[in-house]
């Protein structure tokens, strides 16, 4: 009985996540039409595309990563999908980027302990991302693949040592 309970809750969360998505959406196409009778808008020469995409942590909570195109942006800058997770077995971090029509040349990615920066362009496209990590990272193990437009990054988890350094009194 309890299981049906929280399987009803469950249902009952999705279908009203549902139904704030469509209402947004609703909310976003009215403003575009608005937008677009503005003098504020020339004229819009490509398609625009944007979306998210949610995830639940580790603790339960929903994560929402957003991609595509920003109107508060440079229109020729995309932010990428991308979607990172930890292997637990091999203690890494992957980060996976979509980067359709770049070739590995016009990529360029930089690491900090916890954030991974990507820069690909190319006569066509540009995208953009600042991506905060979901653990700590040794930003020298980094491996990256590229195949396919799919951008596979990798890194070693930085190691936290639980022991004790003695220290000088002076």
């Amino acid at each position: 009985m309890e299981e049906e309970n929280n399987n009803k809750k469950y249902e009952d969360f999705f279908e009203e996540l549902e139904e704030m998505i469509d209402n947004a959406l609703e909310d976003v196409e009215k403003s575009m039409r608005m937008l677009l009778r503005s003098e504020d808008v020339k004229e819009l020469d490509k398609p625009r595309f944007y979306g998210f995409s949610i995830q639940m942590n580790d603790n339960g909570m929903p994560k929402l990563t957003k991609f595509g195109d920003s109107l508060m942006q440079s229109k020729d800058v995309r932010t990428p999908f991308y979607d990172q997770y930890i292997d637990k077995e091999r203690k890494e971090l992957v980060v996976i980027f979509e980067l359709p029509g770049i070739e590995k040349e016009e990529i360029q990615l930089k690491s900090s302990t916890n954030k991974l920066v990507l820069d690909a362009k190319d006569e066509d496209r540009s995208y953009n991302a600042e991506v905060i990590l979901d653990s700590e990272v040794e930003p020298s193990s980094a491996l990256s693949a590229f195949k396919n437009g799919i951008l596979t990054v990798k890194f070693k988890l930085k190691e936290f040592k639980d022991g004790f350094t003695n220290i000088s009194v002076i």
